[in-house]
């Protein structure tokens, strides 16, 4: 591994007892870059979550292999992502926080507690998909209508399944503050889809308008200053095919959820690289653009990653870039869908690219409950944390930089 150390940090898959971190997104590890946001839990990954299939959240030291901190409990997760623990940046020099998902009395919620402080979780009315950079509200999603439509990705619900409109005005992002006051809805799905129909051909309008669709938003990501949010819109019958290509990538202002842009099509994997540009997997091209928010559709300015042909999980390393139209120094990526998934690192347009981990046994490579490796870098980019099931379950390993 070419500057980097690898450590294991969690155990327990000799005893069925497995760890994960989650998605390669969101912000697991603390400012200080000391603890990581976990979820630990026994059960076999060959079905998706039950209602009452219960996972324990807590926190693992970097410095301590083996650590574990028990923090709470959750009943909604999901494979892929877990209860999506994340910390929550500082509000006005307050205390670090961690909020997670979870359900209570049928509905689903969040939970937002200070680890210092200890004691009971608040509650909040709604799951967090994402939090603002001042950490005062976050943005949700109809967790149950993501897993309705995209299993594997939201929650399973108690019960028979709710109505499910094709394209309600009263459903979509929500803005949930933390301090536990009422949600208001930002971005209903029928002004999305709408706004998606004016930028579409006429001959996929008409497609659209023929077909019985349903719409749904998933992966909520704001922009590094807090401006504008990026969200999928995808789309599908409930008993047809559905694809990657069924799907486009949105951008809108977080005041109102207004001044709507088309970011791109066939999106995936969509980071901010600053408050004016994102990097993509591009399904259609297979390449991975670097495109301008503009409106009303966004411009391509660039490749991220060189020749990159494949859909990995890329992430830019800290810090930022250092200007406007600049590059960051160095990026990260997995290689997915693999049995053998490994983990590279390069400049952004490809240079100096090399090979920093490797890893083995992730059986099923594909599918709703492969492991991917989900590279996750703390503040300064000196550190990644992936799971992997190279030792026979889950469990979670830090990457460290040493030159």
């Amino acid at each position: 591994m070419s500057g980097w150390r690898r450590r294991q940090l969690t155990f327990g898959s000799d005893r069925g007892v497995v760890h994960a971190h989650s998605y390669y997104d969101i912000p697991v590890f603390d400012a200080a870059g000391a603890r990581l946001a976990a979820l630990r839990h026994a059960h076999a990954a060959t079905r998706h979550p039950a209602p009452g299939d219960a996972v324990e959240v807590g926190l693992v030291e970097a410095d301590r292999p083996g650590s574990w901190q028990p923090l709470g409990r959750s009943t909604a997760w999901s494979w892929q992502q877990g209860p999506m623990a994340q910390w929550v940046p500082r509000a006005e020099g307050g205390p670090e926080r961690l909020v997670w998902n979870d359900r209570a009395e049928g509905r689903f919620v969040a939970r937002l507690l200070d680890p210092a402080a200890g004691g009971a979780p608040r509650t909040l009315p709604m799951p967090i998909y994402a939090v603002m950079p001042d950490g005062r509200s976050g943005l949700s999603v109809n967790m149950a209508r993501l897993q309705a439509l995209r299993p594997g990705y939201g929650y399973a619900v108690e019960g028979p399944e709710p109505a499910l409109p094709r394209c309600p005005g009263d459903d979509g992002v929500w803005q949930v503050p933390l301090d536990g006051s009422a949600p208001r809805l930002l971005l209903p799905l029928s002004r999305a889809v709408a706004f998606l129909m004016s930028r579409l051909p006429a001959v996929e309008r008409l497609r659209h308008r023929a077909l019985p669709y349903h719409y749904w938003f998933n992966h909520v990501k704001i922009a590094p200053g807090g401006g504008r949010v990026t969200l999928k819109l995808r789309w599908r019958r409930r008993t047809g095919p559905w694809s990657g290509r069924m799907g486009v990538s949105l951008t809108c202002d977080t005041g109102e959820g207004r001044d709507l842009r088309l970011l791109g099509r066939a999106t995936s994997h969509v980071i901010w690289l600053d408050d004016d540009r994102l990097y993509y997997f591009d399904e259609r091209r297979r390449d991975m653009p670097i495109v301008r928010d503009t409106a009303p559709e966004g411009t391509r300015t660039g490749l991220m990653g060189g020749g990159l042909s494949a859909n990995v999980h890329l992430r830019h390393l800290p810090p930022a870039p250092p200007g406007a139209g600049a590059l960051p120094r160095r990026i990260v990526y997995d290689t997915p869908y693999r049995e053998a998934p490994e983990l590279w690192e390069s400049g952004p347009g490809g240079e100096d690219r090399h090979r920093i981990a490797a890893f083995s046994g992730h059986v099923p490579a594909k599918g709703p409950f492969r492991c991917d490796l989900h590279p996750a870098p703390d503040a300064t980019g000196r550190r990644l944390a992936i799971t992997s099931t190279e030792d026979g379950g889950r469990q979670i390993y830090l990457l460290e930089r040493t030159e």
